[in-house]
């Protein structure tokens, strides 16, 4: 007969349920839409942080609309929405505004992925909310970085899998035919790249009490993914990089070994 340990299951429920997770007391306003900054303020939320997204007032979030419906509900809203608490709020209605002003100044970290200059132009760039929240951590994710001609281009995954290489990694060489991946990595990518980058600033902020500004790119992001295992044909270090890091010690070391033995007579 196959018998179940009452107590144990009792316990780990008891667990599972009452026991605060490592990000409880922590709150974040999600700013964020899509796939990336969604999954990743998701992760955090997982991890019993308090998650407050901001959705517009027309659609709210665009995977609200997209994707596989069930019931009225999309699936690419749910599965990267779990664990928030969501409100729709008009940032360009000064009321809007001003709700938005009193959410940031109760808050740890804001996250946003309006495309770069969007958040200056609405009046809640970096030192708009940093005057609001001097110790907040605020994080910006973008397509391809916020310098340089692309920052405004509108970003889509396919895009950052070709300009990254992926495309050529799948391919299996430079002379095949770039295939992309059958799934959307570097959004996903991204997410946990961010994710991890909220919890390392909020290990600083515990620290020092200090908050600061994060920038993650999607191209950034899925180019390092990349850098470890496939971009071997691109990588060189010159021996004149290698003696800028040589420390004292390396090079009395190297003087040391390279001394020829025996008796030298001069004198």
């Amino acid at each position: 007969m196959f018998k179940v340990n009452s107590s144990y299951f009792s316990v780990n429920i008891f667990l599972e349920v009452f026991m605060a997770g490592a990000l409880k007391g922590i709150r974040i306003i999600d700013l964020t839409s899509m796939i990336s900054g969604p999954s990743a303020t998701m992760i955090l939320g997982d991890q019993d942080a308090e998650i407050i997204k901001i959705e517009n007032t027309s659609v709210g979030d665009y995977t609200r609309i997209v994707s596989t419906q069930r019931s009225g509900i999309s699936a690419a809203y749910l599965n990267n929405n779990r664990n928030k608490k969501s409100v729709c709020i008009d940032l360009k209605a000064e009321e809007g505004k001003n709700i938005l002003k009193k959410l940031i100044g109760t808050a740890d970290v804001l996250v946003q992925n309006f495309r770069p200059g969007v958040m200056d132009r609405l009046g809640f760039g970096y030192s708009d909310v940093r005057a609001i929240s001097p110790n907040i951590i605020y994080v910006s994710i973008s397509g391809f970085g916020f310098t340089g001609p692309y920052k405004n281009k509108p970003v889509y995954d396919p895009l950052i899998q070709a300009l990254s290489g992926l495309t050529t990694v799948q391919a299996g060489s430079d002379e095949e035919r770039p295939r992309l991946m059958r799934t959307i990595l570097p959004d996903k990518l991204t997410g946990f790249a961010t994710a991890q980058a909220i919890t390392a600033a909020l290990f600083h902020k515990a620290k020092t009490g200090e908050g600061q500004e994060v920038k993650i790119s999607m191209l950034d992001a899925v180019i390092s993914f990349l850098w470890g295992s496939d971009m071997g044909g691109h990588t060189s270090v010159s021996y004149t990089h290698l003696r800028a890091h040589e420390t004292r010690e390396d090079r009395g070391l190297r003087g040391l070994h390279g001394k020829k033995k025996g008796g030298g007579g001069g004198g």
